[in-house]
């Protein structure tokens, strides 16, 4: 509280604890939240893991193309394992999508902005290589709730 001794829109006397005026209802002091450090904490966790998951399911998908193609890729649709190299396509496909959405919750944990996407970005940030990010993302994005718009 900033502890002003007259009103700011009547001029009325006022106490250092007075938050609105008695007499014309304006606000006299601005009542702090006290801002730590945890929201950004747990947004650079959730980014950072989320980032460790794109970069990891880029490089076994542009992999598994390159060990896919050409005579390769023909051999393995003799022998019928295309179903399983599909099945690993999706996985690393997922596994984006939950980075993608983890990097998105940790921009949002930055700004401060929509707590529950912030939160579903840390427990995306679990399915992360780096998954013990995401654990301590998700405690300190719930410590941290009340700094939240």
């Amino acid at each position: 509280m900033n502890g002003n001794d007259f009103c700011p829109g009547c001029g009325a006397s006022t106490t250092p604890l007075t938050e609105i005026c008695t007499k014309c209802g304006a606000r006299v002091a601005r009542v702090s939240v006290d801002r730590t450090s945890k929201p950004i904490t747990a947004g650079i966790l959730a980014i950072v893991a989320g980032g460790i998951a794109v970069t990891i399911a880029l490089i076994v998908l542009a992999k598994v193309w390159t060990a896919t193609s050409g005579i390769v890729g023909d051999i393995l649709g003799l022998v019928g394992l295309w179903g399983a190299i599909a099945t690993v396509q999706a996985v690393l496909v997922a596994l984006m999508v939950l980075a993608i959405v983890a990097i998105v919750g940790g921009i949002c944990a930055l700004s401060r902005k929509v707590w529950w996407l912030a939160l579903a970005g840390s427990i995306c940030a679990l399915f992360s290589p780096a998954g013990f990010l995401g654990i301590l993302a998700i405690i300190f994005v719930s410590l941290g709730k009340g700094e939240f718009k």
